[in-house]
């Protein structure tokens, strides 16, 4: 007795490498990738902004018969920011909660309790000859070019010297610093 296969098992049997038909071609096309970065900063020496700069501290204070001098570093009152390299910037400081107009004559701490105030002034430079401002306050703003990397921006502070000192407790202030670029 002779076996028939149907023919449709046949045409299963046979490999199909052989078949080139339109559905094995391949076609190939590219993409383009692209970004666009822009002039822009970071306040702080992470990836997101700081919400404030810390504290600068003038310190337990007896007396105020000559001044008292500090400098800020990161994390108590230095300015620190990343920006694009090469971007233009301006570093501007307000004039605090307690003055109005020109800071010529100083800013001012203030008790919250009495409203006594202390007098204190803002500078760019060890020699405290250049008073850190917004450019209309009395002050100069400091313009710099940004390289890229975390930049730490010092401020040289004074408590100025008084005669009459005021009473006993915790003087304090606030100071806008605005990053322009």
């Amino acid at each position: 007795m002779r076996c028939r296969w149907p023919l449709w098992w046949l045409m299963m049997a046979l490999p199909a490498g052989a078949d080139t038909g339109v559905d094995d071609l391949s076609k190939s096309q590219v993409f383009t990738l692209s970004a666009t970065l822009v002039n822009g900063c970071v306040l702080g020496s992470g990836s997101a902004d700081v919400t404030t700069f810390g504290t600068l501290n003038f310190g337990n204070v007896p007396s105020l018969d000559t001044p008292v001098d500090v400098v800020s570093s990161q994390g108590s009152g230095s300015i620190v920011l990343k920006c694009t390299p090469g971007t233009p910037v301006t570093l501007a400081l307000g004039n605090g909660n307690n003055v109005t107009g020109s800071i010529s004559a100083g800013r001012r701490l203030i008790k919250a309790e009495t409203g006594e105030t202390l007098a204190y002034q803002l500078y760019q430079n060890a020699a405290r000859t250049t008073v850190w401002g917004n450019g209309s306050n009395g002050g100069t703003t400091l313009v710099l070019s940004a390289t890229g990397a975390v930049q730490e921006y010092k401020i040289y502070a004074r408590l100025l010297n008084t005669v009459t000192l005021p009473s006993a407790g915790t003087y304090s202030d606030s100071v806008l610093v605005t990053v322009t670029y």
